[in-house]
């Protein structure tokens, strides 16, 4: 976890997405932290953290014609997915899994914030971006993450 720690080395120098990294980064070393009986709940606090900041990210991209885009939307996609089958196996008590989601989360993370949020944070500096002009409205998607937290309470039931 030291790589997340150095938090001026993952600085964008906006804001706005410097408080949306704080946040995941603090949620992530509470899954660090979180006990078995908290692993579960601390694990969905995070997908729902990233679900709210990737879909931001994402606006923030198409409204601003970001072009790397569709290579950022996509890395959001994959990673929440994965997030998200981690959500599942919690609830299967696969505690060991989870575990091992959250530090290699915490490797693809800090490359994610030094590569492809970097540029984000200097194209919409270049683009003088406000995101109060945008976010209304942005949301993670609710169908997707009930229809997992209804799988999920569903394996759990049994």
């Amino acid at each position: 976890m030291a790589a997340l720690n150095r938090s001026e080395a993952l600085s964008l120098g906006l804001p706005f997405m410097d408080r949306a990294r704080e946040k995941f980064i603090g949620l992530l070393t509470s899954v660090d932290n979180a006990d078995n009986a908290r692993l579960a709940s601390a694990w969905q606090d995070l997908v729902l953290c990233a679900a709210e900041n990737f879909a931001r990210e994402d606006v923030w991209m198409r409204a601003t014609g970001h072009a790397s885009q569709k290579d950022h939307e996509i890395q959001h996609r994959v990673v929440l997915g994965v997030m998200r089958e981690g959500a599942l196996q919690s609830g299967e008590g696969k505690l060991l899994q989870v575990r091992e989601m959250a530090r290699q989360l915490r490797g693809w993370y800090e490359k994610h914030v030094q590569t492809m949020d970097a540029a984000l944070a200097l194209h919409l500096r270049g683009a003088r971006f406000e995101p109060a002009n945008v976010e209304v409205g942005v949301k993670p998607s609710p169908p997707v993450w009930s229809a997992l937290r209804e799988a999920v309470q569903y394996v759990s039931a049994d």
